[in-house]
C-alpha cells in the first residue's frame, strides 16, 4: 500500500528525516525499508510519522509516553511494559505524527526493528 500523498505524509516529517537520532536505516528496496528505532531514557523523539504499514518487533520496551502532533498523549502501540514477553511482533498500520518519551527513570531504552512494507506486494 503506497503514501497517499505529500500532503497528508510530508516527506520532512518522515521518521529517517525527522527524528533521525532514534530511526537508522538498516536495509531499504522498492518494497520495503528496515529501520532500527531507539529511544534512551529521558528521550523524546522528534515528531515524525511512518507513511506505510509495518511490522514492528520490539526488543526492549521500558515505560514510555506516546504523544500525536498537537502533544496529546496517545496510547502507545502494543500496550504496557508488562504485556506479553519479549521479543514481540506486531502489525501496525501507517503512523500519523508521534512521538515517544521514554520514562528518565527506565532501566534501559527502547529498542525495535521496524519493516515497512511499502507496496502490497512480498
Amino acid at each position: 500500500m503506497p503514501k497517499t500523498n505529500d500532503t497528508e505524509w510530508p516527506p520532512h516529517l518522515d521518521a529517517l528525516v525527522a527524528a533521525p537520532a532514534n530511526h537508522r536505516l538498516l536495509f531499504e528496496d522498492d518494497t520495503m525499508r528496515v529501520l532500527e528505532v531507539t529511544v534512551e531514557p529521558g528521550e523524546r523523539e522528534n515528531l515524525h510519522h511512518h507513511c506505510w504499514p509495518s511490522l514492528m518487533v520490539v526488543l526492549a520496551r521500558p515505560d514510555y509516553r506516546n504523544f500525536d502532533a498537537d502533544g496529546n498523549e496517545i496510547p502507545p502501540s502494543g500496550g504496557t511494559p508488562t504485556s506479553p514477553a519479549l521479543p514481540r511482533a506486531l502489525r501496525l498500520p501507517p503512523q500519523r505524527l508521534h512521538a515517544i518519551e521514554v520514562a528518565a527513570d527506565a532501566p534501559h531504552g527502547f529498542r525495535g526493528i521496524r519493516v515497512e512494507f511499502k507496496t502490497s506486494e512480498p
